[in-house]
């Protein structure tokens, strides 16, 4: 693969017993690049997501980072490697802090001055200013949501890896998520997994769509929505609703 390429993965399977949950997949993310990945449920998204991550160790077939075989890593070590990782469920400590969760995660790049800087700019991206004394376990998803994204973008990663980050919350927070989103892919590389259409069709550019393990097509986000067989196989009525 050209260098230029900060994620790849080649043949990429996971079994479950019988069931091929990701078959031979071949995947290619460029450096500074935000892609959309978008599938019915049960297509493999989210388990092919699992296998970049370390939350699932594929039964064959590679992942790399950089060129690096990253297969098989624990999730602290492909963190530790520079990539940022919101997985669906929110992994905050939910007895400190909204400003403690952050400024901890800032302090795993940042000196301790820089990393109280960065907690509350962060903070401030993410609409979760008026929030700082909160304690996490107290919050709402759509908060916590917010709150992890926070974490994960002080430790600047040139990686962001995201499963379904608009899950649960409102329309405004949804708002704001686009615009990190956006904001964040002029900096880094990011990988967003998601089922809600409007955020997508906000943000999508270049969109990979899984169909029964495998990546069913590969294009534009106009081209996707105006697609009949992607229609009939996950949009349904939804693309007209979306258009």
């Amino acid at each position: 693969m050209s260098e230029n390429y900060i994620l790849t993965t080649e043949n990429l399977t996971m079994r479950f017993g019988g069931v091929v949950a990701v078959d031979n997949v071949n995947f290619s993310l460029k450096e500074g690049e935000l892609r959309c990945l978008l599938g019915p449920n049960g297509a493999g998204k989210s388990t092919f997501f699992k296998c970049l991550t370390g939350q699932l160790t594929p039964t064959s077939g590679s992942v790399k980072l950089r060129g690096q075989d990253i297969t098989g890593w624990l999730t602290h070590d492909i963190v530790n490697q520079g990539v940022g990782i919101k997985t669906q469920v929110p992994n905050l400590f939910n007895g400190i802090s909204v400003y403690e969760n952050i400024r901890m995660a800032a302090r795993r790049k940042h000196l301790k001055p820089m990393a109280r800087e960065k907690a509350e700019e962060m903070m401030e991206k993410c609409g979760v200013t008026h929030l700082a004394k909160r304690e996490v376990g107290l919050l709402a998803h759509g908060q916590r949501q917010l709150v992890e994204l926070a974490m994960v973008l002080a430790e600047e990663p040139p990686l962001v890896l995201l499963d379904e980050p608009a899950a649960g919350m409102t329309g405004d927070e949804r708002d704001r998520l686009a615009d990190l989103v956006l904001e964040t892919a002029r900096k880094a590389a990011v990988i967003v997994v998601e089922h809600d259409m409007a955020f997508i069709r906000r943000i999508a550019k270049f969109t990979t769509v899984f169909n029964r393990g495998a990546i069913f097509r590969e294009a534009m986000i106009d081209e996707i929505m105006s697609d009949r067989a992607v229609q009939e196989i996950y949009l349904g009525k939804q693309a007209d609703v979306a258009a």
